[in-house]
């Protein structure tokens, strides 16, 4: 019989799998900031992360997380990516990483599997899961581990195939998940103030969301940039970037539509809108056109008319420019040959600018001083039987707005005397206040008080009488808000005739301008006389003008 003593020597050793008192990093974690703020989950993996660590003669000598973080991904997690690109980088490696339980580690099933053997194969450091004492020193223990991930990650898929179609189902009731954007208190059972606890979800405008209000109808306007709103808004107490004004003008949270890609499509929230769908979708448009409102380049301080001025032969809106080298600015017409003209008038110009011409048709639309007593009372006159004309209607609309508050003070005294509970007291109060705010908004936008009619003509005919030199005077913006609210379709030039057309043009300016004449046309007559006589009516189209008379420009 051979002898197989001499062939030992050539048998490899085995590497020593005696670890005298190794260095180890600790991982803790929880999912949200409520298990963060109320279970001291935290503290319990950590204190049974120190007695794992004496029981086996371990030295904890640093540890990571400690705070909450969801594990829907891996790499989402700060603390997760720290701990993996530390030991990448670290040339001293610990021994192993101690994790109280492997769903802390990670719920990505097939990546943290893969995670785990790279870590123990490549790098050379261990897993231990301390609840169960499971590690991956041996290719039993690994397996156990890996079984763990994997159970982790089942658990996770089966607990979102609960959860997922009932938070899609409460989406689709009309209710918000997370935090309300700026402008809305938040009400609900889940919030972290205190002071907005509410057994049923409530989303309502605070005093800041009847500010931003405001700012959707400016925006609407098309007449002021983000810049400028949030500098409006600045003079009012609200401080906002304008880049966060880019961010609410494209949230349809405002108008009452929420978005969330739990549910396929949007939803009709059951919160106040702050704007209007329709108003909403005009402002993309808006956007669309120019999503930066006017924000044009610093020289364009010389071309106050782009944007305005359109090519009459094809309706094109013309382009500014500047001639560097005779230092002079210029509009043209990309699509038709020979339509420009000179932005400023200059010594040896053989037509006039398109400034001269502007002011020329400013002109036109000007009240002669002596004509504006008379103009003033057969403004009035007009607008009192305007006014006179919708009575019936606002006697209506003030008939149900007290009815409802009526029924409103009715549903509080129920309430107080446990006639009826709190959830019908929440949905009869959402209901009758979404008729409310309704009602109360159709009497807003009805007819100008006669109270302050008188001041509110005297601003706009004082305006209207220096139209040209308030032009002339003004700021870029300014300029180009009182082009906006004049012409709202631009101005159109005839380069033929060197002039400009008009083809819509503010109603109120209109019968301001046709009074003028008129009046001006008939000297012998007295005013009152002239007002009897007048067969002026206002016009189809006047109402929208009478946000000029509140605005005076």
């Amino acid at each position: 019989m051979e002898n197989l003593d001499y062939f030992k020597k050539f048998v490899p050793v085995k590497e020593s799998t005696i670890v005298t008192n190794p260095e180890v990093w600790s991982y803790t974690r929880v999912s949200s900031k409520e298990q963060f703020d109320n279970n001291s989950s935290i503290t319990r993996q950590q204190e049974a992360n120190l007695d794992c660590a004496a029981k086996n003669n371990f030295r904890i000598i640093e540890q990571f997380g400690g705070t909450y973080e969801s594990a829907k991904s891996d790499f989402t997690r700060k603390e997760f990516k720290r701990l993996i690109e530390k030991v990448k980088s670290s040339r001293k490696k610990p021994y192993a990483i101690l994790v109280y339980k492997m769903s802390r580690f990670s719920r990505s099933g097939g990546n943290a599997i893969g995670l785990v053997s790279y870590l123990v194969d490549e790098l050379k450091v261990h897993l231990y899961e301390v609840c169960s004492g499971l590690n991956t020193t041996t290719d039993r223990g690994k397996a156990a581990i890996w079984d763990s991930l994997f159970s982790a990650f089942k658990e996770n898929l089966e607990r979102k195939e609960i959860i997922i179609p009932n938070m899609a189902a409460y989406i689709k009731a009309g209710n918000w998940f997370s935090k309300a954007p700026r402008g809305y208190d938040h009400f609900g059972p889940k919030v972290r103030n205190i002071k907005f606890h509410s057994p049923i979800q409530k989303i309502v405008i605070n005093d800041e969301g009847k500010i931003l209000r405001e700012a959707w109808k400016w925006k609407l306007s098309g007449l002021h940039s983000d810049v400028k709103i949030a500098e409006k808004l600045g003079n009012r107490g609200l401080i906002i970037e304008h880049k966060r004004l880019s961010e609410m003008w494209r949230n349809p949270f405002y108008c009452g539509i929420g978005i969330n890609k739990l549910v396929e499509g949007p939803t009709k929230g059951k919160w106040e809108p702050i704007i209007s769908q329709a108003d909403f979708i005009k402002v993309q448009q808006i956007l669309d056109k120019n999503t930066s409102g006017y924000q044009h380049k610093k020289d364009v301080d010389e071309r106050p008319l782009t944007r305005l001025l359109r090519c009459n032969s094809c309706d094109s809106y013309m382009v500014g420019y500047k001639n560097n080298k005779k230092n002079l600015h210029y509009y043209r017409c990309l699509k038709c040959t020979g339509v420009n003209l000179n932005a400023h008038a200059t010594p040896h110009a053989k037509k006039k600018s398109a400034e001269t011409i502007f002011l020329e048709l400013l002109e036109q639309y000007q009240v002669p001083k002596k004509m504006v007593p008379v103009v003033e009372k057969q403004l009035t006159k007009l607008f009192k039987h305007y006014n006179e004309n919708n009575n019936s209607l606002d006697e209506q609309l003030e008939k149900q707005f007290n009815s409802l508050q009526k029924e409103m003070k009715d549903l509080k005294i129920r309430l107080g005397l446990g006639k009826i509970d709190k959830e019908t007291y929440d949905l009869t109060f959402e209901h009758l206040n979404e008729q409310i705010v309704k009602v109360n908004k159709e009497l807003n936008n009805g007819k100008v008080k006669i109270s302050n009619l008188e001041s509110v003509l005297k601003t706009a005919l004082n305006k209207l009488e220096k139209l040209s030199k308030i032009w002339g005077s003004g700021e870029l913006e300014d300029k180009r808000t009182l082009q906006k609210t004049l012409f709202p379709d631009g101005i159109f030039y005839d380069a033929k005739n060197n002039q400009y057309l008009t083809r819509n043009t503010n109603k109120f300016i209109e019968l301001v301008a046709c009074l003028s004449m008129n009046c001006e046309g008939i000297k012998k007559e007295d005013y009152q006389n002239l007002i009897e006589k007048s067969s002026l009516v206002l016009g189809n189209g006047i109402e929208p003008s009478l946000a000029l008379l509140r605005t005076g420009f």
